[in-house]
């Protein structure tokens, strides 16, 4: 990372933390980023990184005719969602030695040391596929020349772009880096997050569920319980009548 000793940041941003609030039964949360830049032949790339999870693959392998998963890699600690915005194609912005340093791009996006158990494949075999996989899903998504730069008043330049975050997205602090170029090379760098969450009735549930796990479990045999219990009168009834 080449991110400290660098010069006052020249990109301004909402600083505050963002709460989003996400509805069941949507194809995807719209986020939309603002900000502005001095005036000039400035270029922005804009990363955000979602909440960790534990992610395990398995591998397959023939065994008696069968097609089985008998090894398999456990990741920990990956990030559920990736996406970088770039206001020109990457390649037209800056190196990839420069993007390297900054550890930038999904290449260069962190998955830590894994676990691996009855496998002779190498991680970095597992990490390609990881990517891909997380790629095919929607998850991990990179969006040149998709920041929309204009002249604002004065000697200031306003920058905007938006993305959705799927529907399965997960809860949580989703942080956002913004690094601006000039000529090729790294300017400087800011950051917030944007905390995404459930709203109305599903927000209870998923609070419950993650902070109070036992009470969460007992209600759910209850509510499965009374489910079972009304479904019989009903069609008790109905063979009644």
């Amino acid at each position: 990372m080449i991110l400290s000793g660098q010069s006052p940041p020249e990109i301004f941003v909402d600083g505050e933390e963002r709460d989003i609030k996400i509805r069941p039964n949507i194809a995807g949360t719209e986020v939309v980023l603002l900000g502005a830049t001095p005036a000039g032949q400035r270029e922005i790339i804009i990363e955000v990184v979602g909440p960790k999870r534990n992610i395990t693959l398995q591998e397959k392998r023939r065994f008696l005719g069968l097609w089985l998963g008998l090894g398999k890699i456990n990741y920990n600690n990956v990030p559920s969602y990736y996406n970088i915005l770039s206001s020109k194609p990457l390649n037209e912005i800056s190196d990839q030695e420069t993007f390297n340093k900054l550890g930038l791009g999904l290449e260069n996006l962190p998955l830590g040391k894994a676990e691996i158990i009855n496998s002779d494949l190498k991680q970095r075999i597992f990490d390609k596929r990881l990517r891909t996989e997380m790629q095919n899903k929607g998850q991990f998504l990179e969006n040149e020349s998709s920041i929309a730069v204009r002249s604002g008043p004065g000697k200031v330049g306003l920058f905007s772009t938006e993305f959705f975050l799927p529907s399965n997205s997960l809860q949580g602090k989703y942080f956002v880096r913004y690094f601006t170029f000039r000529d090729g090379n790294f300017i400087s760098y800011t950051e917030n997050t944007i905390d995404l969450k459930q709203a109305g009735f599903s927000r209870v549930v998923w609070l419950t569920a993650n902070n109070f796990p036992l009470i969460y479990g007992l209600l759910a045999v209850i509510l499965s319980g009374l489910v079972g219990w009304l479904v019989s009168i009903i069609f008790r009834q109905l063979k009644i009548s």
